[in-house]
């Protein structure tokens, strides 16, 4: 390409890229701007190859090995929806039969508690870029990517790392390029769930995956959901497990003023279980009423951040007409993602599963 003629190409470009940076206040790592530019060459041919999401497109969940498998499982499993009217109740069908739910599972990089934000960044944008590849990898030995695969319709970002690093840089760069695949983070559907409403709650808790406590990602997560939505003096308590032993821990930890709203991180935890727990909080005749009450605010729901996204990713395959409408259980793919020999950063190499070799 002739030097003038690219930089004719690359202008609009960097123009929009700027005024991106000037309407949100930040700037986005290194790599979307290669990509954006072109002189990331593979990665902008994906990019500009993606078109629009397919009806025969999969459902794509990137992060680590245990959260990823999780989300999916309940994916599969899910029956909330009425199939017909998409009405919130159950019709006794799968909610996503048909529809294929692959997962790049990465026990390479995860857990991200070790890394810098910005290759954490980076990281993520190369899973949204493997995801809207029609190609991936053989074996660790194929570094070219001589197999198939289907693109993603949508990319469900399974990690609370990847939503505080990771999905403001995927939005840019899918916004930079006109790329139209929604990206979905169930911790951003958790914490905008009682923050972007009217009634805001400033006393929140979480519980999580024993792994994350202490790690502080959701407490800085939690700090950025505030500043986005503007408030001022709101408060978080992290735990894991039960809603009675959270309650402990938060009672042991000091706290003494009612919790507003409790989120939920833990796709292994039962909603309808902490529903259970939290009716007999509220339940006067119950010692668990006297023991936990004075902790609870009246008005105080529990929001599971997987039903959230359930709920989100079914709301986008319904309007957008994307669902697969074929007869069949919902399946599940499994990607391992593999370093590359001599790895630059942090590329890597995508291996269906049970082509995997050790």
């Amino acid at each position: 390409m002739r030097p003038l003629y690219k930089l004719l190409v690359l202008l609009p470009f960097a123009l929009v890229s700027c005024q991106h940076q000037a309407e949100t206040g930040r700037d986005t790592v290194h790599y979307v701007k290669e990509i954006v530019s072109g002189s990331e060459a593979r990665a902008a041919k994906v990019i500009a190859d993606y078109g629009k999401p397919l009806n025969a497109n999969e459902i794509f969940i990137a992060g680590s090995p245990r959260y990823s498998a999780l989300l999916a499982g309940k994916f599969l499993e899910s029956d909330i929806f009425d199939n017909v009217r998409g009405n919130q109740w159950s019709d006794g069908l799968k909610d996503f039969a048909g529809e294929t739910f692959s997962c790049i599972s990465d026990n390479t990089f995860a857990p991200y508690s070790g890394m810098e934000p910005d290759a954490i960044r980076e990281l993520a944008v190369r899973y949204a870029v493997a995801a809207l590849d029609t190609k991936c990898n053989v074996s660790i030995y194929d570094l070219d990517g001589n197999a198939t695969k289907e693109s993603a319709k949508i990319l469900l970002l399974a990690d609370p790392w990847l939503c505080e690093y990771g999905k403001f840089d995927i939005d840019t760069l899918f916004t930079l390029t006109g790329a139209t695949i929604p990206v979905v983070s169930p911790q951003d559907l958790m914490f905008d769930s009682i923050f972007a409403g009217e009634r805001k709650a400033f006393n929140v808790g979480i519980i999580c995956d024993s792994t994350y406590v202490g790690t502080g990602i959701y407490p800085s997560i939690f700090r950025s959901k505030t500043a986005e939505h503007g408030l001022v003096g709101a408060h978080c308590f992290e735990g894991y497990g039960s809603l009675y032993g959270f309650l402990d821990e938060y009672i042991a930890s000091g706290n003494t003023v009612p919790l507003d709203a409790i989120l939920v991180d833990d796709p292994a935890l039962d909603p309808a279980e902490l529903d259970a727990e939290l009716a007999a909080i509220r339940d006067f005749s119950r010692e668990e009423s006297m023991k936990y009450g004075k902790f609870v605010a009246p008005t105080l729901e529990i929001s599971s951040s997987y039903i959230l996204t359930m709920r989100e990713c079914y709301r986008i395959l319904r309007s957008g007409s994307l669902f697969t409408h074929k007869i069949a259980r919902p399946d599940f793919k499994l990607y391992s993602v593999k370093p590359r020999p001599q790895p630059e950063g942090t590329e890597f190499l995508l291996i269906p599963v049970n082509d995997v070799q050790n």
